[in-house]
């Protein structure tokens, strides 16, 4: 009787392992392979529907940005319908931000037109603008794009006034920039949509 007491505690003991293992290796199953690019630093831009939007905007959430600028007649509608179809794929919570190049001419007003093209949710989807000082050095320093204005605007075609990145910046709930995804790969839509997925499980550290 003894012995089989025994077999007994010793069976719970080792089902109680297992499963402290299972999840143990469940937890860390969940933590995030991205490495840490480096941190968003506070900002103070304007949406198209006229809010504020700052670094505490982001953070909680896992998010993506790009650069456009609304008159861009060639590489900006191709990238703003890629954004619309993460916004229609992205996990509940999850930001996009698509700044724009071209303060000068894109207004609030402006950006809410264009965004209303591709459907954009203004609660999920910022369309930012504010001072170019501002916007570029987010845009460069921060999110790592390249962005840079014509040396001569008015007078470069349309297309080529405002030279920037065709990338996807995705970043995590800590306001962390973590990938970068090319706009041009053919899955890139399906590769952002993945990393904010597992961001947004991700927990905050």
């Amino acid at each position: 009787m003894n012995d089989r007491f025994q077999r007994v505690v010793w069976a719970v003991f080792a089902v109680l392992l297992a499963g402290i293992g299972t999840v143990a290796f469940l937890r860390e199953s969940r933590r995030s392979v991205l490495p840490v690019i480096g941190p968003l630093h506070d900002f103070s831009l304007t949406n198209q529907v006229g809010g504020l939007v700052g670094l505490s905007s982001l953070k909680g959430n896992a998010g993506v940005a790009n650069v456009i600028f609304t008159l861009c007649p060639t590489q900006c509608p191709k990238l703003t319908a890629q954004m619309s179809r993460i916004q229609s794929r992205m996990p509940q919570g999850a930001r996009l931000v698509s700044l724009t190049a071209d303060p000068l001419h894109d207004t609030p007003a402006v950006l809410k037109k264009y965004s209303e093209t591709y459907h954009a949710d203004p609660s999920r989807w910022w369309f930012v603008t504010g001072t170019k000082a501002e916007l570029y050095r987010f845009a460069v320093e921060d999110l790592k794009f390249n962005l840079l204005e014509a040396a001569d605007p008015a007078t470069a075609k349309l297309e080529d006034r405002f030279i920037h990145s065709t990338d996807f910046a995705v970043f995590d709930r800590s306001a962390r920039l973590r990938a970068v995804v090319h706009g041009e790969d053919a899955d890139a839509v399906d590769q952002v949509v993945r990393l904010l997925k597992e961001l947004q499980r991700e927990p905050l550290p």
